[in-house]
């Protein structure tokens, strides 16, 4: 669909989003979509989906009739096979994402000393021989799919660092990680659901038996701060809560900014003038990542549910309905940003974007992505002399998230 085309709004129904074909480069879509209307109903997603800043900013200040208690949890009924895998039990755990006040409250200040400016900021030398020992493992070879052999380990392992959780478990980690949004989206056969109940219930146990091992020898590590921590009333987080914690962590903290990472990168890639400009003055990269953000935002949208009736421009939307609030819509409308479809690295205010959502759920990890994206960005340019690409770019098939799964680049002479 080319930008100028006008949409049916009765078409918005049955649009497919999952059809990774459109996803690939969903923005023109997108864009038909927001000036079409402000909200359609979506039946393959069972969602409304909200196109435009103004509203999406409206939802996320009104927590008390925009909930976010479902975001982590099956668009639509899971199947009697899946539900058998869980024995009777609730499959969804209570997250920081998942929580709407008081519980969001009081979880959010239990957490946010661990996210705190200061605690992030003295993370960054850490983080730089992380991203230093990555790229010794690949440098001699002259090229390396730097998507799979750098961004993924990379943001994996700074969250799991934090966690105390041993490099070598990262994969089935993320694997799990995976079965949990593949039973969230519902949309594959019984059979691979089935496997990914087992897989969500696995991640379950590995924290429940890590919790329990840090509460017998606490160490400096993120879990055992949390572990420990009270409010000033003596309240703390309860067990289910801390076995969602570091589960919300891998999934939101660690997939967002690998995916950042490989936009960030192909950008430059496919942008020899910025190349240079950062290359000569690394100091441009923060507002280089910002504009990345707004741009080709990594989580194409976000989710509440309605706790009543309400009216969105002119369209009314059922109570319990499931919104999926449009941010890469958001990111791109022109009442936010001039001429929101060009990529300019020197844009003043493209941190206004909306890729870390707003309000009380506004990202715990936004201070700790930045740093990833930065400080990665840095290291691979530092060490790479004469960083090109190796091959086609490959967006990643995955529903939600938007970046590469593939990202061959070269180094050195060519």
């Amino acid at each position: 669909m080319r930008e100028s085309e006008p949409i049916d709004p009765t078409s918005l129904a049955s649009h497919n989003p999952f059809d990774f074909a459109q996803m690939a480069d969903p923005y023109p879509f997108y864009a038909a979509a927001r000036r079409a209307t402000a909200a359609f109903f979506n039946a393959p997603l069972n969602s409304w989906f909200i196109t435009r800043p103004e509203d999406i900013q409206a939802i996320y200040r009104d927590p008390a009739r925009f909930s976010s208690k479902y975001i982590m949890s099956a668009h639509k009924e899971l199947p009697a096979e899946v539900m058998a895998v869980f024995a009777g039990r609730a499959p969804w755990l209570p997250t920081l994402l998942t929580t709407d006040p008081p519980d969001h409250t009081r979880m959010r200040s239990l957490l946010v000393k661990g996210f705190a400016p200061q605690s992030i900021a003295a993370r960054e030398p850490a983080i730089r021989r992380l991203a230093d020992e990555l790229i010794g493992g690949f440098i001699a070879a002259g090229h390396a799919d730097v998507a799979r052999q750098f961004a993924f380990p990379f943001t994996a392992m700074v969250i799991g660092d934090m966690l105390g959780m041993p490099r070598g478990d990262i994969d089935r980690l993320k694997a799990w990680s995976g079965d949990w949004l593949r039973l969230i989206w519902c949309v594959e056969p019984i059979e691979r659901l089935v496997e990914s109940a087992h897989g969500l219930l696995a991640f379950q146990r590995y924290f429940a038996e890590v919790i329990a091992e840090r509460r017998a020898r606490p160490g400096d590590d993120l879990l055992s701060v949390l572990i420990q921590a009270r409010l000033d009333d003596g309240d703390r987080l309860s067990e289910e809560e801390l076995v969602a914690v570091p589960m919300q962590l891998i999934v939101g903290g660690h997939e967002t900014t690998m995916f950042a990472m490989s936009n960030a990168l192909a950008l430059l890639m496919t942008r020899p003038a910025d190349l240079a400009a950062v290359r000569a003055d690394p100091g441009l990269l923060p507002q280089f990542i910002e504009e990345v953000l707004r741009y080709e935002t990594p989580l194409l949208f976000n989710q509440r549910q309605t706790a009543a009736e309400v009216t969105i421009g002119d369209v009314t939307i059922p109570a319990d309905s499931s919104l999926q609030l449009l941010l890469a819509a958001a990111n791109r409308d022109d009442s936010q940003f001039a001429e929101p479809d060009r990529f300019d690295p020197r844009r003043a205010h493209a941190d206004r974007h909306f890729s870390f959502g707003r309000g009380i759920h506004f990202c715990l990890g936004a201070a700790l992505a930045r740093l990833e994206l930065r400080v990665g960005i840095e290291q691979l340019l530092a060490r790479l002399p004469d960083l090109r690409l190796d091959g086609p770019l490959e967006r990643a098939r995955v529903i939600l998230f938007f970046g590469y799964d593939r990202l061959q680049l070269a180094w050195g002479p060519g």
